[in-house]
């Protein structure tokens, strides 16, 4: 009932608001006026979703700080969006226009800047004081930083602060920024200038991203991102600045001073480590690089990569990368790979790869997990996906928690639905039809318990299992005659050519090794072809013909019986091919 209540104001509001641009090219979003007249209660969210669809931009702004399912104030209006924002949230909100948005920032407080400068030698030293408006008293920790340079800087507990950088003219923009107030810029020049400085520096606005706090609240982000970067983050917000080059010591040392973590650059070299913004190009560090948002391009560090954003192109550390968000390309890791989105390319761990969505490719030197591994993951000892797989090959097992393609390890298989084939020492699943392994546990399969005796006197015990069109064969025999190798061991696999009817056909290939477990080794190998009855549904009889090999020791008798097709005794054994007839009675279950 909510449900279509909801659907039929969304669909009433689209047909009763009305944008009418009346002014120019030049009009700016905010001027932009609007109508409209609703006779149904309509919510903030609804209102701002259908100016931003009518208008082609987006609404900016952190959803915990908006009562967006509140009801409208007035049920008609007519006027600039600035306006309608103004009525419906007041002025303790600030309201911006970059290109493709309007930003709608928490700000009841306001800043006032007393400052003085002084410029020698090049050299630019601003002194100043940040005030509340409101209360005159000094506000601490907020961000002043001149958008030309970027040199920038954070005043102290009693709101004072000293800015010194190298600038070719007097004449400098500085703005002041603190979370929950107003951006503020000033002016400042000698009384010699006429003109300020046109700033022709490029900035970009990307709309706020939770992981860069998870990144800066992480261990390393925790050990390596100081105090006063993290605060430039949260006065600063969501505009960056781009910039060719950059150059770190360690972060907060250094060519950007403290406001490289809000600088996106081409190229970036971190002697020890740094944090940035961004990088579009090449990023070398001899220790670690760690960014707020995307890499894109070649990313190179002698320990670890942290990476707020995604990765696109190349990335290679010593030991460790983490990515929060996605992977685009090729990345290596010497130890440790983690990416919390998706990997659209090749993910390479020396011992683990970790994706918590989807993967492309992986290859570990131990584990692999994803929760979707799209297409490969090679591991030397397991890979887990823990909802599909493509093909999954591995030295000890394979796991996926739904479906897979193909599972092949040296131990173990486990899958929910198995599309192609298994193979492995274990298979389990829930649907196979080619699960090729010594034991099989296979839900829709078949699984029997058998009692048969061949041409040679052999009498076998044998547990089959598998799908719904191949299984495996592992079992004992025991000669009724006295040879000196009575007791075999017997493995195999074999194919359901008729399943699942009252007349079953089956062929078998069985490898049998007979011996005293003293010296001497007998080896047939044996290639059945098994008509069937079932009676009800756990009893089958089952005889055929056989083509078998034998390879007897040297010096001792011939153990096999059947008819003869070829025989040949040498210094090394016995070799004989011969037919034979094997019968006997199955307990399915």
């Amino acid at each position: 009932m909510l449900r279509t209540k909801a659907l039929f104001q969304g669909s009433l509001l689209l047909l009763l608001i009305l944008i009418n641009s009346v002014s120019g090219f030049s009009q700016t979003m905010l001027e932009k006026k609007i109508q409209f007249k609703s006779p149904v209660e309509l919510s903030l969210r609804q209102m701002l979703d259908t100016l931003s669809a009518q208008n082609d931009f987006y609404f900016s702004y952190e959803s915990t700080l908006l009562q967006l399912n509140k009801a409208l104030e007035t049920e008609q209006y007519s006027g600039t969006i600035g306006n309608f924002l103004l009525k419906e949230l007041g002025n303790e909100y600030e309201y911006k226009e970059l290109p493709g948005y309007i930003i709608i920032r928490y700000a009841p407080e306001k800043l006032d800047l007393d400052a003085e400068m002084d410029t020698r030698f090049k050299t630019v030293t601003v002194k100043g004081h940040i005030k509340n408006i409101r209360t005159n008293e000094g506000v601490s920790q907020a961000s002043i930083y001149d958008k030309n340079s970027l040199a920038s800087t954070l005043t102290d507990e009693n709101g004072y602060f000293q800015l010194k950088y190298k600038k070719l003219d007097s004449s400098i923009w500085l703005t002041l920024s603190k979370e929950n107030y107003r951006d503020t810029t000033f002016l400042l020049m000698p009384t010699v200038d006429i003109v300020a400085a046109k700033e022709n520096r490029s900035f970009r606005y990307l709309p706020g991203d939770s992981t860069t706090r998870e990144l800066e609240d992480s261990y390393l982000g925790r050990m390596f991102i100081g105090f006063k970067q993290r605060l430039q983050g949260i006065n600063v917000g969501s505009f960056f600045a781009e910039s060719p080059f950059q150059m770190s010591l360690v972060p907060g040392l250094s060519s950007k001073g403290m406001f490289n973590s809000q600088t996106i650059s081409k190229f970036s070299l971190n002697l020890i480590g740094g944090y940035t913004a961004g990088i579009e190009g090449l990023e070398v560090a001899g220790i670690f690089n760690i960014n707020k948002r995307d890499v894109k391009a070649v990313q190179v560090a002698g320990i670890f990569n942290l990476v707020g954003g995604s990765s696109t192109g190349l990335q290679v550390a010593g030991i460790y990368n983490s990515v929060y968000r996605n992977v685009n390309g090729l990345q290596v890791g010497g130890i440790y790979n983690h990416v919390r989105g998706d990997v659209k390319g090749l993910q390479v761990g020396g011992i683990v790869n970790l994706v918590d969505n989807d993967a492309a490719v992986q290859i570990a030197g131990i584990v692999n997990h994803a929760k979707n591994s799209n297409h490969f993951q090679l591991a030397g000892i397991t890979n887990n996906a823990s909802q599909s797989a493509g093909f999954q090959l591995a030295g000890i097992s394979n796991i996926s928690g739904d479906s897979v393609n193909h599972q092949v390890s040296g131990v173990i298989n486990k899958a929910n639905k198995v599309n192609g084939f298994q193979f492995g020492l274990i298979n389990i699943a829930e649907e196979s039809d080619y699960s090729l392994g010594l034991l099989n546990f296979i839900k829709n399969g078949e699984m029997s318990l058998s009692l048969s005796v061949d041409e040679s006197s052999f009498t076998h015990l044998n547990f089959r299992s598998g799908g719904r069109k191949m299984y495996g064969i592992l079992g004992i025999a025991y000669n009724l005659r006295a040879i000196d190798t009575p007791v075999g061991i017997e493995a195999g696999f074999g194919i359901h050519l008729l399943p699942n009817t009252k007349f079953s056909l089956d062929t078998e290939f069985v490898s049998l090794t007979a011996s005293d477990f003293i010296s001497i080794s007998n080896h047939l190998q044996s290639f059945r072809l098994f008509p069937g009855y079932r009676f009800g549904n756990h009893l089958r009889i089952f005889a055929g013909p056989s083509l078998n090999f034998a390879f007897l020791d040297p010096g001792k008798g011939d153990i096999t019986n059947g008819w003869n097709i070829l025989k040949k005794t040498t210094s090394n054994g016995i070799y004989r091919s011969f037919g034979g007839v094997t019968g006997g009675i199955q307990v399915l279950f």
